[in-house]
C-alpha cells in the first residue's frame, strides 16, 4: 500500500486589506487530498486497501529571514496556527474493492490573523517573509485477512502498521489598499488629496548669504499628494502652493520663484534585531517557541553554520540603511516656472486677499524592477521598489523632496542683482498595492434559431470585487455552515430564550382569536 498526500487551498493566494490589525481575521480554507494504491505485485493482486486515518493536523505558520553578509542570519516565527482535522473517531479509509487508487479529501479552515505582513523578499537569496502550510497525518494500515495471500501473511511481521505522511504548501500573502470611492478619488489618481503646510528652510543655511532673512520666512508653502500611491500607477499628482505673509508691497515685487525640483526616495532599514516596537505591537510567539530554541520547519541553509559557531554573529542592534530614487533614469525631477517669475506681484494689489500661486504636474515613477542583466548578485545594489511596511527585520518609507529656488532683487536696474536661495522641505508618501482591474470584454451578438438577436454591447473596467467593510473580515467558510451533503449545521452550544409565560393581555387576545375561528367554521359549515 502506497499513501501519498497533498494540500489544495481553495485561494491561490490569501489577501488582506488596509493597514495592519490584531483585530481583525481572515479565512484560509482548502483540503487536504489523501491518495491511497493498492500496491500490485505477482504475489499479491486485487486487495481492498484499508487504513485508518487516525490523526491530521494541519498547520500555517509564517517566518521572516535577513540573510546577508553586513547583518549575518537572523530568524524570526511571526505565527503558528494549528487545528486537528480528526477531531473524532479514526476515519477508516478504503477503496471497497473498486479502483486500485482512491482518493480522500479532508475539508480545513484556519483562521489567519490580521496583521501579517506581506509574503516578500530581500536580502540574499532565500531570505524573506513567507509563509506555509504544513499537514502531518497519522495512517494505521489496516489489510484484508480474507483477500491476503501466503506471501503477504509471510511479510506481514515485517510490514509497518503505524505510518506519518507529511505534506507541505506555499502561501502567498498580499496586501492591498482598501479601493476608495470613485467620487473622493481625483482624475489623477485612484486616492483622494491630502494636504501639508510644510516649514521651507533654506537648504544651506550661510550667513554671509545677502537674500534678506526676514522676507525669506515669510513665504508660505502648501503642497497636496495623494493619501496612497498605487505601486501600478507610474506617476505621482501633486500641487505646488506659494504665498506671502504680509509682505510689503516693494518686497513682493522683488520676490521671484524661477524653479523647483522633485525627488522621490524610498529607504530601507535592515536590523539585525527585531524591532522592539514590533515585537510590543503584535502578538508574535514567545522566546521559548523561537529559533534556535525551537527550529523553524523550513529555515535558510546558512542556518545551521551560525547554530554551530562556525560564522560569527553580528552586533544584535546593528542598522543597515539604504536610499535610492525611484524616478526613471531619463527624468532629472527639474521644473521650470513659466514667465519672468514675478508670482507675487498679485499680492500687491489693494482689496485682495491672500493669493496663491499654483503650480500642478505629475512626476512619472518607475516601480518595475530592473533587469537582471543590469545588476549584479549583491543585494544592495539591487534597486527593488516596495510598498510602505512595518516588518520584524525591515521597515520601507517613502519621501517627496522638493526644492524650490526663490530669488531676490537687491538692486532693482534693467540687470537687478539678484540673491538666490534654495528653499527645501519633504513630506512623506505611502505607497500600497491596488488591487488589479479587470475589463469586461463586449458581449458579441447572440443567435437564436438561426438569426443573429442584436444584443447591447457594453466595455466596462471593474475594479475585482471587494468585500464590503467590517463584514468581510468575519466571513465564516462553507464548511462551517453546511455539511457536505448540503445540510446546515446546527450549534446546539447556543441556548435556547427562556419560557416566559404570556400575560393576561395576550391571552384575552388569543381567545378572541380562537372564537373567531369557530364563527368561521360554523359558517362554512351551515354553507
Amino acid at each position: 500500500m502506497s499513501i501519498s498526500m497533498e494540500i489544495i487551498s481553495f485561494a491561490q493566494s490569501l489577501d488582506m486589506y488596509g493597514e495592519p490589525d490584531q483585530h481583525e481575521a481572515y479565512s484560509l480554507s482548502g483540503h487536504v487530498s489523501i491518495t491511497l494504491s493498492s500496491s500490485s505485485s505477482f504475489f499479491d493482486r486485487g486487495r481492498t486497501v484499508r487504513a485508518l486515518l487516525q490523526s491530521l493536523t494541519i498547520t500555517f505558520e509564517g517566518q521572516t529571514e535577513l540573510v546577508s553578509e553586513e547583518t549575518g542570519y537572523t530568524a524570526l516565527r511571526l505565527c503558528s496556527i494549528s487545528k486537528e482535522l480528526v477531531t473524532e473517531e479514526p476515519i477508516e479509509l478504503s477503496n471497497d474493492e473498486i479502483e486500485d487508487r482512491c482518493v480522500w479529501n479532508v475539508v480545513f479552515n484556519l483562521n489567519i490573523p490580521g496583521w501579517l505582513p506581506a509574503s516578500a523578499a530581500f536580502g540574499e537569496s532565500g531570505g524573506g517573509t513567507r509563509y506555509t502550510l504544513y499537514a502531518s497525518a497519522t495512517i494505521d494500515c489496516v489489510d484484508d485477512d480474507s483477500s491476503r495471500t501466503w506471501f503477504s501473511a509471510l511479510c506481514a511481521p515485517f510490514r509497518a502498521q503505524l505510518r506519518t505522511v507529511k505534506a507541505e504548501s506555499t502561501i502567498q500573502v498580499n496586501r492591498f489598499a482598501i479601493n476608495p470611492s470613485p467620487i473622493a478619488s481625483s482624475s489623477d489618481s485612484l486616492f483622494p488629496q491630502t494636504y501639508f503646510a510644510v516649514s521651507a528652510q533654506p537648504e544651506q543655511i550661510d550667513e554671509g548669504s545677502d537674500f534678506p532673512r526676514d522676507i525669506l520666512s515669510k513665504i508660505r508653502v502648501q503642497i497636496s499628494t495623494p493619501v496612497c500611491v498605487g505601486m501600478e500607477e507610474g506617476a505621482l499628482p501633486f500641487t505646488l502652493r506659494l504665498s506671502t505673509d504680509q509682505l510689503p508691497e516693494d518686497d513682493c515685487k522683488r520676490l521671484r520663484a524661477t524653479d523647483f525640483s522633485v525627488e522621490v526616495e524610498q529607504s530601507e532599514r535592515y536590523r539585525t534585531s527585531p524591532q522592539p516596537s514590533y515585537i510590543t505591537q503584535y502578538p508574535v510567539p514567545p522566546k521559548s517557541q523561537q529559533p534556535p530554541r525551537k527550529p523553524l520547519r523550513n529555515a535558510h541553509p546558512v542556518h545551521a553554520l551560525y547554530d554551530v559557531g562556525l560564522t560569527a554573529a553580528q552586533p544584535p542592534d546593528r542598522v543597515l540603511s539604504r536610499s535610492f530614487s525611484l524616478l526613471p533614469e531619463d527624468v532629472c525631477g527639474m521644473y521650470k516656472v513659466a514667465g519672468d517669475g514675478y508670482i507675487f506681484t498679485h499680492e500687491t494689489e489693494a482689496g485682495r486677499d491672500t493669493t496663491w500661486f499654483s503650480l500642478q504636474t505629475s512626476v512619472p515613477l518607475d516601480c518595475s524592477l530592473p533587469p537582471k542583466d543590469e545588476r549584479v548578485d549583491d543585494w544592495k545594489y539591487q534597486r527593488s521598489a516596495r510598498p510602505t511596511s512595518q516588518s520584524p527585520f525591515l521597515n520601507v518609507s517613502h519621501r517627496l523632496y522638493v526644492t524650490v529656488t526663490c530669488t531676490y532683487d537687491i538692486v532693482s536696474d534693467q540687470e537687478p542683482q539678484r540673491a538666490v536661495e534654495r528653499l527645501r522641505f519633504h513630506v512623506p508618501l505611502y505607497f500600497v498595492h491596488v488591487q488589479p482591474v479587470v475589463q469586461c470584454e463586449p458581449v458579441s451578438p447572440a443567435t437564436l434559431n438561426g438569426q443573429e438577436e442584436p444584443v447591447a454591447e457594453t466595455i466596462s473596467i471593474v475594479n475585482l470585487p471587494v468585500p464590503s467593510v467590517p463584514y468581510s473580515h468575519s466571513l465564516p467558510a462553507y464548511s462551517q455552515l453546511f455539511y457536505s451533503n448540503g445540510d446546515r449545521k446546527i450549534d446546539y452550544s447556543i441556548p435556547l430564550p427562556l419560557y416566559t409565560p404570556r400575560s393576561p393581555d395576550n391571552n384575552i387576545d388569543v381567545l378572541k382569536t380562537l372564537s373567531s375561528l369557530d364563527h368561521v367554521v360554523e359558517e362554512v359549515d351551515v354553507v
